[in-house]
């Protein structure tokens, strides 16, 4: 179907479509709390301090990340201003190059323009790329960086005449991936190819001038930057980069809930949605292509190596976040796009098992968005009115219907490349009724409106005492000293240098030290704050919006 087009044709598609489920309406939403302000108010800080080399945060430095990110954003932010669209873009622009790059690797791999295509759609739709793509997070970036480390050094594998350029090209994002999120950005890609070349029997590829050029390259952009930060903060940016950073995250989870066995694979289905239903007839369509022929083999197993990599390396740690498996997702949407060629290719050829497998997994996700639609109902009815997101929810259940119908549908008449267009445009009955909803979410998700409101009540330069959960947000949206408040707790994961007050002697001190303090702070908060307080205190409530309340507290006098 699409053999006969041009590239350049297909690449321009690809960059429509990723721009509209990446990119389009970044700017609808304000800045989310607590990690997109993490990051913008470090942008932020050093944009104010003239500060190219040590990223700030809370005055102080802070080195959870390295720089690359946020050289990328303040180069948006001078573009576009400081705008939640310019927070977004860098993201939301390796999502879009993230689908190139994969659209050329599939193409290197399958030699079919169809299934290149196919790859890039569907990456371009899956739920979390398009999530990544529109969150202000270092994920994107650093996963880019992988891929693309990847894409060259296979380009060049497959083809002598740009070998030594695909090494080189390869060891330089290499190094670009460890500037952005440390050394994952060398045991990613690396460990791939390494195990890759055993598997070849092919060390010897690596024998060349190219290799020790691209390392010295390596070298020569990944350490500078760490040297530098070592000379000026010594032992404290040894601790918070890499003991923090990189060896507690391995023995000590952040969030213990999400240390399971079967984290990463339920974020991995859950990623590719709407096309986690295929990842199982995909598996069964590459053991009979590894069968078949011998040719595919090396490919499949680069693909293969690729994923598992990256997911033993990730579930060692006892730290796991949905975004630290985010880099196999190219590697699923080429083995995807493959597939889906297939089908199309065989479909002429007779009915096949790979073609009643994608029918008869295609029926159920099409009964199964009807039963989601169905229940739909039920959860709009019960949570919209206190939301106020009636008018979202009954679009997204009117648009998944219609889908779930259409999929049933053209199924049935044995129409697939209609089918794989409705199955793409899920991630539109997801986008559509979200920006509905930006109104009504805002108030939940962001410090925005309330630290807003908060400037018209309190306009003094005091500290403010807020919940663990608002202090990155408080602090960006009102550029005030904070405190945070959050009994018992255990303090940041990553170390902030503000008041953490988590005894009732600690807040008592706290109080005591001026004659009113100003509160932006969540409903448990309040509660504690009333018990600790006692007759000592009053407290005057302002307003409360999306579950955060401004409050003062005064000191009773005792004349």
């Amino acid at each position: 179907m699409l053999e006969n087009k041009k590239h350049v044709v297909l690449v321009l598609a690809l960059l429509l479509i990723s721009f509209c489920t990446l990119m389009l309406g970044n700017g609808g939403l304000s800045l989310t709390h607590p990690d997109e302000v993490f990051y913008m108010q470090t942008v932020k800080e050093m944009m104010q301090r003239h500060e190219w080399l040590v990223p700030y945060i809370f005055d102080a430095p802070q080195f959870e990340k390295p720089i690359m990110t946020y050289w990328l954003m303040i180069v948006a932010v001078k573009v576009f201003g400081l705008t939640p669209f310019a927070s977004r873009f860098i993201p939301a622009l390796f999502g879009v190059i993230g689908v190139l790059g994969t659209y050329a690797l599939a193409f290197w791999i399958s030699g079919k323009r169809t299934a290149a295509f196919l790859s890039g759609v569907v990456l371009a739709t899956s739920f979390i790329w398009v999530a990544l793509s529109r969150a202000v997070l270092t994920d994107m970036v650093f996963s880019v960086w992988v891929l693309l480390s990847l894409v060259f050094f296979y380009d060049g594998y497959l083809h002598p005449k740009r070998k030594n350029l695909g090494i080189i090209l390869s060891c330089v994002l290499a190094g670009i991936a460890v500037l952005t999120k440390g050394a994952l950005g060398f045991i990613f890609p690396f460990g791939i190819i390494a195990m890759f070349l055993l598997y070849r029997k092919d060390i010897k590829f690596l024998g060349c001038w190219a290799t020790l050029i691209g390392f010295v390259l390596f070298l020569a952009i990944a350490i500078p930057w760490h040297i530098y930060c070592y000379g000026q903060f010594g032992q404290g940016f040894i601790d918070e980069y890499w003991q923090n950073v990189h060896v507690r995250r391995i023995f000590q989870a952040e969030h213990q809930k999400s240390n399971t066995w079967y984290f990463y694979l339920m974020t991995i289905f859950a990623g590719v949605f709407p096309w986690s239903l295929f990842l199982v007839p995909v598996g069964s369509f590459a053991r009979d292509l590894w069968r078949a022929s011998k040719g595919w083999q090396a490919h499949l197993m680069f693909l293969l190596l690729w994923i598992v990599w990256v997911f033993g390396v990730v579930q060692l740690a006892q730290s796991k976040l949905a975004s630290y498996v985010f880099p196999v997702f190219p590697a699923f949407a080429i083995l995807l796009g493959i597939y889906f060629e297939s089908v199309l290719a065989k479909k002429a050829e007779g009915n096949i098992l790979t073609v009643r497998l994608y029918r008869g997994f295609s029926l159920a996700m099409g009964v199964g968005l009807f039963l989601a639609a169905a229940a739909g109902i039920y959860f709009v009815q019960k949570f919209g009115p206190a939301y106020d997101s009636l008018t979202a929810g009954y679009v997204f259940i009117g648009l998944l219907a219609v889908c779930a119908a259409s999929l049933v549908f053209f199924i049935l008449r044995k129409d697939f490349v209609k089918s794989l267009v409705v199955k793409a445009c899920l991630i539109v009955a997801l986008l559509v009724p979200l920006s509905l909803s930006f109104r009504a979410a805002e108030p939940w998700v962001s410090c925005k409106q309330i630290c807003d409101i908060f400037k018209n009540i309190d306009t003094s330069n005091d500290i403010i005492l807020t919940s663990k959960f608002y202090a990155r947000g408080v602090r960006y949206y009102t550029d005030r000293p904070i405190a945070v408040i959050d009994i018992n707790d255990k303090g940041f994961f990553s170390p902030h240098p503000i008041p953490f007050l988590n005894t009732d002697q600690k807040v008592l001190d706290f109080l005591n030290e001026r004659p009113i303090t100003y509160c932006i702070v969540k409903k448990n908060q309040w509660e504690s704050l009333k018990r600790i307080i006692g007759d000592k205190f009053k407290i005057i409530f302002f307003e409360g919006i999306g579950g955060k309340y401004i409050l003062s507290i005064e000191k009773i006098s005792n004349t």
